[in-house]
């Protein structure tokens, strides 16, 4: 992946790493680097998973489902970063800045969804397990198909990550949104985003008072307002590699892999959940599967 070469991010970024990274010992920009690099190492470019009887279709469909998802999320992070980049490169922070809103509403809508799951199967509710991840299986425009389709709300996701230990906002939600609501107003059509390319000087001559506004888009004011929450996402990929897909993989999908018996046996022996799933699953089933 390019990395970042825009010498006046890069010397702010260097200005504040000491207070921003947890470990001095590598500067903030190169574990960013390096952790991008592990984040695509990470993309597997193709998962194939066999459903040999009907009887382990219910196993199939939570393994699958969310061993894929997983997957995409990492391919759209690293697409994310990819753009993130180009955009800090060239000057448009605006576009860095959007980007760096929706790398934060990922990381913490994964951050909530995986923790969400990992409860709901460790508590062996697998029906609601089974609601949960068919809203991952369709898109906007197909939400029909999925019987109480129900949208998770970012805020609650974002509410969760200012909590966790994955987080680190210190435990109140009002911290994250003291960072995501500026940076909400700055990437939306409001004066907040616009003015930022703006400085005014006001001088007076004789009785002739004279108006000045100034353009950039590289003015210290877009410095001040704009890099700090930029600066911020280069925490994530840290967090996505070291902590966030690890205890994915080790608490959810291979807690999954390793209790394929025990799924097939609960669905045996409750028939009620097992008609529960055939009800939630019917609209989805493939036309060359029915």
């Amino acid at each position: 992946m390019e990395r970042i070469s825009n010498k006046v991010f890069i010397q702010y970024v260097k200005s504040i790493t000491k207070e921003t990274w947890r470990s001095q010992e590598i500067g903030l920009l190169k574990n960013f680097e390096i952790n991008i690099e592990k984040l695509e190492n990470l993309i597997e470019r193709r998962i194939i998973n066999k459903s040999e009887t009907e009887n382990d279709a219910i196993y199939f469909s939570i393994n699958h489902t969310i061993t894929t998802h997983v997957n995409s999320t990492k391919i759209k992070f690293v697409d994310l970063y990819k753009g993130f980049i180009n955009c800090i490169n060239s000057g448009s922070y605006s576009g860095a800045l959007v980007i760096s809103r929706t790398i934060l509403e990922n990381v913490s809508m994964l951050d909530y969804l995986s923790t969400k799951f990992i409860k709901l199967f460790k508590d062996k509710n697998y029906i609601k397990l089974l609601k949960e991840i068919l809203n991952l299986s369709v898109p906007s425009w197909s939400t029909e198909k999925v019987k109480d389709y129900k949208r998770t709300h970012i805020n609650d996701a974002l509410k969760h990550f200012s909590k966790s230990d994955t987080g680190g906002f210190g435990g109140s939600k009002k911290e994250i949104f003291t960072i995501y609501d500026p940076v909400s107003e700055m990437t939306h059509p409001s004066a907040t985003s616009f003015l930022m390319y703006m400085s005014h000087k006001v001088s007076k001559k004789n009785e002739i008072t004279k108006f000045q506004t100034s353009f950039s888009q590289n003015s210290e004011k877009i410095h001040e307002k704009v890099f700090p929450p930029i600066s911020l996402v280069l925490l994530y990929p840290h967090i996505l590699v070291e902590e966030l897909y690890p205890k994915i993989q080790k608490d959810l999908i291979d807690m999954i892999k390793k209790s394929k018996i025990e799924i097939d046996t609960h669905f045996k022996f409750n028939l009620e959940d097992a008609i529960k799933y055939h009800e939630l699953v019917k609209n989805l089933v493939p036309e060359e599967l029915k």
